[in-house]
C-alpha cells in the first residue's frame, strides 16, 4: 500500500515537472517566433535600401554636381525623387530622404509629397556618424528616435552612397514603431500570457496588454515621456537576466506568483513573455 502511494506521488512529480518544462518550451518557442518577426521586418527593410540605393541616379548626381553639371544634376534629383515615391508608397515608409556629407538634404519624401524645406543641420542626429561609417551595400539600423517629419516614435535605416570609392551620402527611411507593435501583436496569446518589447534603454516599446501612443506630445523626444521601464514585481531587466540564466526561460516565483518567463533578443531589443499560472 505504502509503495503504490510513493508510485502515486512520484508519477505526480514527474507530471508536473513535465508540464512545467513544456511551459517553459512553449514560452520560449513564442517569444522566438515573436522575434523572428521583427528579425525579417529589419531584414527585408535593410535590404530594401540596399537595393533602392543601387540605382545609378544616386551616385549620378553627387557626379554630375561635382563637374558642375548642373542639368545632369537636376535629371538625377528628379529620378531619386521618383524612386523614393515609389519607395515610400511600396513599403509603406513614413519619410525617405537622401543626405549628403555636410548633413544637407538633398532630397526628402514625406506622406507621398516632395518636400522643398530641405534641412542643412542632418549631421546632428545620431543616426548621421554610424551610418557615414558602413561599407556600401549594409544597413545601419538606427535606435527608436522621435522623427521630425512624421511626428512620431520610428526605426530608420541607412545606408551609404558610395561615390569614387568614398561615401558621399546617405540614403535613410523611417518606419513608425506603431508598424512594429502590430506585427508583435497581431495574434492572439494564450489565456494568462503577456508580451512585451523592451528597448535597449529599457523602456517598454510594445505591451500585449494596452496600446502605446507613438504619436509626437509636444516638443518632448523623451523615451521617459512615452514609455515605461521594464519591471516584472520588482526585478528590473537587468536582474531578470541574470535569473532566466543562459537558457533565456526559466519557472520564477515572484510577488506570490508562479510565472512562466521566457525572453529573446533582437537587434538592440528584448521580447519578453510572462504566463501567470
Amino acid at each position: 500500500m505504502k509503495l503504490t502511494v510513493l508510485c502515486g506521488a512520484i508519477a505526480a512529480m514527474l507530471a508536473v515537472t513535465t508540464a512545467t518544462h513544456a511551459d517553459t518550451g512553449s514560452l520560449s518557442a513564442l517569444v522566438a517566433k515573436k522575434a523572428a518577426i521583427i528579425r525579417n521586418m529589419h531584414d527585408r527593410a535593410a535590404k530594401a535600401i540596399v537595393q533602392v540605393a543601387q540605382d545609378p541616379a544616386f551616385p549620378g548626381y553627387f557626379e554630375a554636381t561635382h563637374i558642375g553639371h548642373d542639368h545632369g544634376a537636376q535629371e538625377a534629383k528628379v529620378r531619386i525623387e521618383q524612386i523614393s515615391l515609389a519607395t515610400q508608397e511600396r513599403f509603406h515608409v513614413e519619410e525617405m530622404c537622401l543626405i549628403d556629407a555636410t548633413g544637407t538634404e538633398v532630397s526628402r519624401i514625406v506622406a507621398n509629397q516632395i518636400a522643398y524645406d530641405l534641412s542643412t543641420e542632418e549631421a546632428d542626429n545620431a543616426f548621421f556618424k554610424p551610418s557615414f561609417e558602413r561599407k556600401p551595400r549594409s544597413t545601419y539600423i538606427a535606435p527608436l528616435y522621435v522623427s521630425p517629419d512624421a511626428f512620431k516614435w520610428v526605426m530608420a535605416y541607412t545606408t551609404p552612397i558610395e561615390v569614387e570609392g568614398k561615401n558621399a551620402a546617405i540614403l535613410h527611411y523611417e518606419h513608425g514603431l506603431d508598424v512594429y507593435q502590430n506585427a508583435l501583436n497581431r495574434e492572439a496569446l494564450p489565456s494568462g500570457t503577456w508580451l512585451v518589447a523592451v528597448d535597449s534603454h529599457g523602456y517598454v516599446v510594445s505591451d500585449s496588454r494596452k496600446t502605446i501612443d507613438v504619436a509626437q506630445r509636444g516638443d518632448s523626444e523623451n523615451l521617459a515621456d512615452y514609455f515605461d521601464l521594464f519591471e516584472l514585481a520588482g526585478l528590473s531587466l537587468t536582474e531578470l537576466d541574470a535569473k532566466l540564466g543562459e537558457a533565456g526561460a526559466a519557472d520564477l516565483e515572484l510577488g506570490g506568483k508562479t510565472l512562466t518567463v521566457a525572453k529573446s533578443s533582437v537587434v538592440d531589443w528584448t521580447i519578453i513573455a510572462v504566463e501567470e499560472h
